[in-house]
């Protein structure tokens, strides 16, 4: 698969530019919080030469919890991670807004020790979630729900990356937490008790998103458009079944983990559950979900904003043009 990889790298970029293609070489700094699934496409799109070939480099910096903070005071250009957290500082005034709606639905699943059977004993446990305004408490909450309990029956204690969330739990350090892969095949290897996915509890309400440092975007309109572009090839390129273990060999080359547990989420994300959008927009029943997950955890109350306060939708837009 190597060798696969490297010839198609070898022929991916073509000695003229793309149509569209900035002229100058453009750097785009990009945080995340950690590498894995979650930024498969903008791998995909770097390995077989697609971001060369408009003269884009992505500088990927691991971000933890910080992005939107780090976005905002300009340290990075573009960054990922759950919609809440870019919703925040846009509605408390940083320049900051969200330009890509890219996995358009919950990856977790809720796991616990083997002793906890069902939801309804995670009453009165100790529960990790990535904080108390973050994308996994929306999602927890009606899961909880579906078995009568309220938020307020258990107790949370937070870790922003699902690593770190999975080694608390295999250490015996906390009852149950949330998790997306690749962290969910390690708990599921290691006999934990899968209590189910938290997606049907939260139909609809996207994961994870792309936000800008707007005076940045502005400047860089082109290339962040074609930045646009590209994810939505990555996304296309990503569902063609044919493409499956290239696509592993490459996200292993990024995320480090056994390729066993990438092949499951290749098979969990992309072909059972579709996760990835293949437009970035944000529809407007969407953002009414979106607005109800922010009302939820109290950053806005109604009426709702405008669509426009949080979201940038002129980049996936100039895309498709």
């Amino acid at each position: 698969m190597r060798a696969a990889l490297a010839l198609l790298l070898a022929l991916a970029v073509p000695p003229t530019l793309s149509a569209g293609a900035a002229l100058a070489q453009t750097k785009i700094t990009a945080g995340m919080v950690a590498h894995g699934p979650p930024q498969w496409p903008q791998y995909i799109a770097t390995e077989l030469g697609w971001l060369k070939q408009d003269n884009i480099e992505l500088d990927f910096v691991t971000a933890g919890g910080g992005g939107a903070q780090q976005l905002a005071a300009g340290a990075l250009d573009i960054c990922h991670s759950g919609y809440p957290d870019f919703a925040r500082a846009s509605l408390q005034g940083a320049p900051v807004k969200i330009i890509i709606n890219d996995i358009v639905a919950s990856p977790y699943a809720v796991f616990a020790k083997p002793t906890i059977r069902e939801i309804a004993d995670l009453k009165g446990r100790l529960i990790s979630i990535g904080g108390n305004n973050d994308i996994t408490f929306i999602y927890i909450k009606p899961f909880l729900a579906a078995a009568g309990l309220k938020t307020s029956d258990v107790d949370f204690i937070f870790a922003k990356a699902a690593a770190d969330r999975f080694s608390a739990l295999a250490a015996g350090g906390i009852d149950a937490t949330i998790l997306n892969h690749p962290t969910y095949s390690k708990a599921v290897s290691l006999g934990f008790s899968n209590l189910g996915d938290t997606k049907p509890y939260a139909e609809d309400i996207p994961f994870t998103v792309w936000a800008a440092n707007m005076p940045w975007a502005e400047k860089n309109r082109n290339t962040l458009a074609a930045f646009a572009r590209n994810y939505k090839r990555g996304v296309r390129w990503l569902y063609d079944a044919a493409n499956k273990e290239l696509a592993i060999d490459i996200l292993m080359k990024y995320a480090r983990q056994a390729r066993k547990d990438l092949e499951e989420a290749y098979d969990y994300q992309v072909t059972r559950l579709k996760l990835y959008g293949l437009d970035g927009d944000v529809a407007d029943k969407t953002y009414d979900k979106m607005a109800e997950g922010l009302l939820e955890i109290g950053f806005i109350k109604k009426p709702f904003p405008p669509k426009s306060a949080i979201f940038d939708g002129s980049f996936v837009q100039q895309a498709t043009n």
